[in-house]
């Protein structure tokens, strides 16, 4: 039992070829971390660099970082992400205003922040957090202590934003719809169905 967890988990066993492979075998690698993202990954495969990582986020955007569970951070496969995002998202929506609320952030002003993250994303292309941090107290949005990081958590959980491409040490925001082109359609019970696949 133990044998096979490590191998269905590219722990033993033959090594994934790329970051790719790593994603979708595994569906989604814990990210809060970008460092501990790109060494979940390598540790997985055989030669692999975080450049290699890195290329995969940006260039390729075939792996993207955004909020899916839980609250927090996960790598996945950018073909997952439609069905994970329609699947999963919508669970975390009640905790995500429980801590805006508790950040001082109204659900008024929570609606405003995501407005100004997708409307400067769409007028300016992939932002950096700092960034999305002057455009967002420019409209009055409150963003000190983890009011910032919970409207951008909002801003992925309503499908509109992702970390894509890696500017510098981090990740900036991108759109969905610019980074990934249209949603597809999500049919509840195929997703449910496909979730159950891939972690068995």
């Amino acid at each position: 039992m133990i044998a096979e967890r490590l191998t269905a988990q590219l722990l033993a066993g033959p090594a994934a070829p790329d970051p790719v492979a790593v994603a979708r075998r595994l569906l989604a690698v814990q990210a809060q971390d970008p460092r501990g993202a790109r060494l979940a990954v390598r540790v997985r495969t055989s030669g692999l660099s975080a450049t290699d990582v890195d290329r995969a986020l940006t260039e390729e955007r075939s792996l993207l970082v955004t909020w899916l569970n839980r609250g927090t951070l996960h790598l996945v496969h950018s073909e997952d992400y439609f069905w994970l995002q329609a699947l999963m998202a919508p669970s975390s929506l009640a905790g995500n205003a429980r801590r805006l609320a508790q950040e001082g952030v109204s659900p008024a002003d929570a609606d405003r922040g995501v407005a100004a993250i997708e409307r400067s994303l769409a007028d300016e292309g992939p932002l950096t957090r700092a960034r999305l941090r002057e455009r967002l107290a420019a409209t009055g949005v409150r963003t000190e202590g983890q009011a910032l990081v919970h409207v951008l958590m909002l801003a992925c959980l309503r499908g509109i934003a992702v970390r894509g491409p890696i500017a510098g040490r981090e990740h900036a925001y991108a759109l969905v719809r610019d980074w990934l082109g249209r949603p597809a359609t999500v049919d509840r019970g195929a997703a449910l169905a496909e979730l159950a696949r891939r972690y068995l």
